[in-house]
C-alpha cells in the first residue's frame, strides 16, 4: 500500500512540475502576472499535502481551506493538464508533420495572453458546469416486486455522503429535506457517511441534522472505507448519535426484512457472505449493503434479493469514470442477474472538490410491492 500511495505521489508530482513549467512558458513574461500565477499553482498543489501532514493540529477553519483548495485544484488540475497535453501532441504532431507554421504555432502557444486567458476560461466554464452539475442531485427510482413482503414498502438509498470538511450543515439539511419528501418507510446508507476527519463533523452537530431523517421502520448503514480512514470508533458513535443502526458484519431480521451490513472490502478479517448468512430466513426479502462492489455474483450464488453499494463515485469526474467503468462490472446504475438485484449509487455527496463532471450526485428511492 506505501510503494501504491508512493508511485501515485510520484506521478503527480512530474506532472505538476510539467504543468508548471509549461505554464511558466506561455503565460506573458511580466514579473506580476508570473508571480501570482505560479504563486496560485504552488499554493494549489501543496493544500492536499499541508492537510494530510498537519490538518488535525490546524484549527478547523485552516484545515478546511486547504482541504476545500486542495481538492478543488486537483480537479482543475486534471483539466489543465490534458489541455497542455494537447497542445503538447498538436505541437510534436506539427513538427514531424508540418499542418501550420512552426514559429506561428510558438508563438500562439509562447508568452501569449490571449491564449492563456483563453485555456483558463474553457477550464473555468469546465468547473462551473462541474459544480452546478454536482448541486443538481439526480432522482434514481426503480421497482422491485417480490412475494416476500406483506404490503408494499419504499426504501432511500443513500451514499458516500461523505460528511466533513465540505459538506456544511445548511446543505446536509437540504439533503435531509430531499429524503424526507420522499415518505420513506426505511433509509439505507451504503457506506461513506463520513469522510477524512471527525472534528467538523462534530462541530457544526451534523449529527442532529440526520436525527430528523422520517423512516418509521429506522435508518440502517454499513461502513465504507472512510469509517476507517477517520478511527471506526468515533464513526460508530456518531453513527449512534445520529440514529443510525450500523451493521458492521451483523445482520438484523425486521419487518419481513433481512438487512445484512457488511464490513468494507478494506478489512481482511470480514465474515464472508455464506457466514454472515447462515442462520437468515430466507423467506423473507434480503437486503445487502455492501460498500465496495466487488464480486456481484457472490450475492447471487447466496440468493441475495437486493445489494445497495457505493464507493465508486463513478470517478466523480471525466475522464476518471472510464477507470472506474474498467475496474468494477457495475460502476453506477442498476443491473439484475437471475434473481439480484443491484444498485451502486455514484453517491450523494463527494470527495473533495465539488465537480460532477460526466457524471452524478443522486439518491436512490425503492419501491417494494407484492
Amino acid at each position: 500500500m506505501k510503494s501504491f500511495f508512493l508511485t501515485i505521489l510520484f506521478f503527480y508530482v512530474t506532472a505538476n512540475v510539467y504543468a508548471a513549467i509549461r505554464i511558466y512558458q506561455l503565460i506573458p513574461a511580466n514579473a506580476w502576472v508570473r508571480i501570482v500565477v505560479m504563486g496560485i499553482f504552488l499554493l494549489g498543489f501543496a493544500s492536499l499535502l499541508i492537510f494530510f501532514r498537519f490538518g488535525e493540529a490546524m484549527p478547523v477553519g485552516t484545515a478546511g481551506f486547504f482541504y476545500r483548495f486542495g481538492t478543488s485544484w486537483m480537479i482543475a488540475f486534471l483539466y489543465v493538464f490534458m489541455l497542455i497535453l494537447f497542445v503538447d501532441l498538436f505541437r510534436i504532431i506539427n513538427w514531424v508533420a508540418p499542418i501550420a507554421d512552426k514559429e506561428t504555432v510558438r508563438g500562439i502557444f509562447h508568452h501569449n495572453a490571449l491564449t492563456a486567458v483563453t485555456g483558463l476560461g474553457l477550464t473555468a466554464l469546465i468547473l462551473l458546469y462541474g459544480n452546478w452539475q454536482y448541486h443538481n442531485k439526480k432522482r434514481s427510482h426503480i421497482t422491485i416486486k417480490t412475494e416476500k413482503i406483506d404490503k408494499p414498502m419504499r426504501i432511500v438509498g443513500i451514499s458516500d455522503l461523505h460528511l466533513g470538511y465540505t459538506i456544511s450543515k445548511k446543505e446536509l439539511s437540504r439533503w435531509v429535506e430531499m429524503i424526507n419528501a420522499e415518505n420513506p418507510d426505511m433509509v439505507i446508507i451504503g457506506g461513506d457517511l463520513v469522510d477524512n476527519q471527525l472534528r467538523p463533523v462534530w462541530m457544526h452537530s451534523l449529527d442532529r441534522e440526520l436525527l430528523k431523517i422520517k423512516a418509521p421502520l429506522g435508518v440502517y448503514a454499513c461502513t465504507g472505507n472512510h469509517e476507517y480512514i477517520s478511527g471506526i470508533k468515533n464513526s460508530a458513535d456518531f453513527y449512534t448519535r445520529s440514529g443510525i443502526t450500523l451493521l458492521r458484519d451483523s445482520v438484523l431480521q425486521t419487518n419481513g426484512l433481512t438487512i445484512i451490513g457488511r464490513e468494507d472490502h478494506s478489512r481482511k478479517n470480514r465474515k464472508t457472505l455464506p457466514e454472515l448468512i447462515k442462520n437468515s430466513d430466507n423467506r423473507t426479502f434480503s437486503i445487502l449493503l455492501n460498500h465496495q462492489p466487488y464480486d456481484l455474483d457472490e450475492a447471487v450464488r447466496e440468493g441475495i434479493d437486493f445489494q445497495f453499494s457505493g464507493h465508486t463515485h463513478r470517478g466523480q469526474v471525466f475522464p476518471a469514470s472510464l477507470i472506474t467503468d474498467k475496474i468494477f462490472e457495475l460502476s453506477q446504475g442498476y443491473i439484475q442477474k437471475k434473481n439480484t438485484h443491484f444498485y451502486v449509487s455514484s453517491g450523494l455527496g463527494i470527495w473533495g472538490g465539488k465537480f460532477r463532471i460526466g457524471t452524478r450526485s443522486e439518491y436512490l428511492v425503492l419501491d417494494l410491492e407484492n
